[in-house]
């Protein structure tokens, strides 16, 4: 063969070689983009879970937005309800306190169906509520519906829970401190409570705690009587904290036990 051909040739193979080269180079291109692709939606879908538990966190760990409570005819309006409505907003300044006065069929229809409002507190009766049957046929629905009624403390509140729920609690009285009930508080707002609570003065009433109805369970005890407790009921919740504040003596443990009680 002539120099020439020998040229051709070896021209004809370098060209023949970059090409391969080039096409492999653009293989491994593509591989390496397919690759890491499937990382990419990896992480992705891995920050997804962390951002869904913060949120869920996040929501759990928030206060109710709105209350209705009772500040008619039946409670100490000049001492207690706005002191009552104030504790309950206490680093809670977002959440709402709507206050109803009446206790007749159409207003208390009008608050147990107002869907936006989960949570209803009756505050200490200074007299027994009058309350027709029709509106404690409501109120037991409100609660079977998922809602929670919250019953501040006094012998008159306990009466009215036996009469509305077909309760039979049995009122008590003894001195605290009141101690936590670990086995009870069991993931439910009343376990981030401290272990003792103080007695604020002499008017906190307790009931009996083998008086609490099938699903009650007590929260805060002594010898027998507890001071708070939560009854399920249906869906819903019917609680107690057997205190008026009336005081601010140990008024910050109280609050914290009023805001568990509304929290459930």
């Amino acid at each position: 063969s002539t120099p020439r051909s020998v040229a051709m040739v070896s021209s004809r193979t370098l060209n023949t070689v970059s090409c391969a080269a080039a096409l492999m180079c653009l293989a491994l291109a593509v591989v390496h983009v397919r690759s890491s692709r499937p990382s990419t939606l990896f992480q992705e879908s891995a920050v997804v879970p962390q951002q869904t538990t913060e949120l869920s966190w996040l929501q759990t760990s928030s206060f109710v937005d709105q209350i209705y409570m009772y500040a008619g005819l039946a409670v100490d309006n000049k001492h207690e309800t706005g002191f009552i409505a104030k504790e309950i907003r206490k680093h809670n300044y977002q959440t709402v306190v709507r206050l109803f006065t009446s206790l007749d069929d159409a207003t208390v229809r009008a608050v147990l169906w107002d869907q936006s409002v989960h949570c209803l507190v009756w505050p200490p009766l200074v007299r027994y509520p009058g309350i027709s049957e029709t509106a404690k046929t409501d109120l037991r629905a409100y609660a079977a519906a998922g809602n929670n009624v919250v019953f501040l403390g006094n012998y008159v509140a306990v009466q009215f829970m036996n009469d509305v729920f077909g309760f039979q609690l049995t009122d008590d009285y003894q001195n605290g401190p009141y101690y936590r009930n670990d086995r009870n508080v069991r993931n439910t707002p009343f376990q981030y409570l401290p272990s003792r609570i103080e007695q604020a003065s002499i008017e906190t009433y307790a009931v009996k705690t083998r008086s609490l109805p099938p699903g009650g369970k007590s929260m805060l005890d002594t010898l027998g009587a507890t001071v708070a407790f939560a009854v399920r009921y249906d869906m819903g919740t019917v609680c107690y904290v057997g205190y008026n504040y009336n005081t601010p003596f140990h008024a910050d443990q109280w609050t914290r036990v009023l805001h568990s009680a509304i929290d459930m």
